[in-house]
């Protein structure tokens, strides 16, 4: 069973720039192929330059100081209800025109996918009358208040593998707190996020409050060195990540936040529940093939299970070859890598990984297939230099280590510059809770892995990132505290 995209690709290779979509001032353009055959997806799509920015910014100050200033709490909170409303008519075939170039399955739009970017829109809608300051009482002959206000332009620079829920989590508590937003997806997978802008214009958002620029990462650095956007937020790689941070220091200090790689570990105990650790290691590692940056792609054992498990986790991964297919198709589960280069870079590190662990799994790029289709793949005990065990792989690809004692496995989850997502499997409350705090990471999860929830922050220690996003965290990093004095004596 296929479904049709009702949407023309060719339509939306444009900017969309203060509520219109409009051809960029730049002559510069690129084109995708669809990774499931590496056809021709689009072509000209804009390579937004430094007056494409400018332009932009141009509108967003305007937006900022003007209309959208003056829309009341509850008036926003209308628009984002709307926007919801909007979301359950006209979201499906968003996705499924942004499937063209990303692979992800259209099997996630319908639950997954679209429930998840509906619920981020309903969760920030409540909170657009909730920014509360403080009073401090005139025990010095001084009252004290302390209001949050809205930063005012502010960026945002989208990953690839989920482009257009992605463009919410950063959009939805900036435009809850009163800023407006410039959006620059990847340049692997714009055609979502372009296609879905518009719906914020029907929804009542003045125009200039979310717009949409394409292009490269030569397109975010002018985003990141603008010394008019005031905050930028990042979801990527480490070393763009740096780079990023760099430019916008060099600028003029925007507020930056930054959601970088991973290299997950799940850690099962002997007493851990056999089949739910299988289930949450599998499926953290083979959701959307791997190309998450919460993969439970590192994952230690405890000797006593560690036959049994092995023997479930690869038999349940080599199986996994059975769904995967046509991302288009409804009844696939697994798509393929995104694009060529990125399929190229997982083959190297996995052929190079074979002088370095045991290969049980998989092992390279899925036989008989033309597109980016990367096989399931599990190495046993790799070296602890390994490339596979050190790095990010961005694929369906994970390692199993055993191990003997608690101290043990958590030196070797911690020893990593990542400390992103971290999963704890056993059945026992007081290590489990012990071992929350002992792993470095800036979210643990407790008998599940590779899960997140829009209540509650999200985002890494080390390496992996500054600052958090999701809930009311999100909310203060969009917002600066000004403090009042009023001398009572005057």
């Amino acid at each position: 069973m296929t479904t049709r995209n009702a949407l023309d690709p060719r339509d939306f290779a444009k900017l969309y720039l203060n509520g219109e979509y409009v051809a960029a001032k730049s002559t510069e353009t690129y084109s995708l192929n669809n990774p499931k055959n590496n056809t021709l997806a689009v072509d000209k799509i804009p390579i937004a330059g430094a007056e494409d920015i400018d332009a932009a910014v141009s509108y967003a100050e305007a937006a900022f100081h003007g209309p959208w200033s003056q829309f009341t709490a509850i008036q926003r909170t209308e628009c984002f209800i709307k926007l919801a409303s909007l979301l359950d008519e006209e979201l499906m075939p968003i996705l499924a025109l942004d499937s063209l170039t990303s692979g992800i399955p259209l099997s996630l739009a319908p639950t997954r996918e679209k429930t998840y970017i509906r619920n981020c829109v309903i969760y920030y809608a409540g909170w657009t009358d909730k920014q509360k300051g403080d009073y401090f009482p005139a025990d010095d002959g001084f009252v004290k208040l302390v209001r949050h206000e809205p930063l005012g332009v502010c960026a945002a620079v989208n990953p690839y593998n989920s482009p257009v829920a992605c463009l919410f989590l950063k959009a939805m508590p900036a435009l809850a707190t009163g800023n407006v937003m410039i959006v620059k997806p990847s340049e692997k997978t714009p055609l979502g996020t372009v296609a879905i802008a518009s719906l914020f214009a029907k929804a009542g958002f003045p125009p200039g409050v979310l717009q949409v620029v394409t292009g490269p990462g030569s397109t975010g650095a002018l985003l990141a060195e603008h010394m008019r956007i005031r905050k930028i937020s990042f979801t990527g790689s480490i070393a763009t990540g740096k780079r990023i941070q760099t430019a916008a220091a060099n600028s003029n200090l925007k507020r930056v936040t930054l959601e970088l790689g991973g290299k997950s570990p799940a850690v099962i105990f002997d007493d851990a529940n056999l089949e739910n650790a299988v289930n949450w290691t599998v499926n953290g590692i083979l959701a959307r093939s791997g190309q998450l940056c919460v993969a439970a792609s590192r994952v230690y054992v405890q000797r006593g299970i560690a036959s049994a498990f092995i023997e479930a986790y690869t038999k349940r991964m080599a199986a996994a070859v059975d769904d995967i297919g046509d991302p288009q198709d409804l009844n696939v589960k697994y798509g393929p890598i995104v694009d060529k280069g990125q399929l190229e870079r997982i083959k190297g590190m996995v052929d190079r990984a074979k002088a370095d662990a045991e290969l049980v799994v998989g092992g390279g790029q899925l036989p008989g297939t033309i597109g980016n289709y990367m096989q399931p793949t599990v190495f046993l005990n790799p070296k602890n230099d390994s490339e596979i065990y050190r790095n990010e792989v961005f694929g369906p690809v994970s390692i199993i280590k055993t191990f003997d004692t608690e101290e043990e496995v958590t030196k070797a989850a911690n020893d990593t510059e990542f400390g992103l997502m971290a999963g704890v499997f056993t059945k026992d409350i007081t290590r489990a809770m012990r071992m929350s705090s002992a792993i470095d990471s800036g979210v643990v999860g407790i008998n599940c892995v590779s899960l997140q929830s829009l209540q509650a922050p999200f985002g890494g220690k080390k390496q992996s990132g500054v600052g958090r996003e999701f809930g009311e965290y999100a909310l203060r990093l969009f917002t600066e505290p000004k403090t009042v004095l009023i001398n009572m004596a005057a």
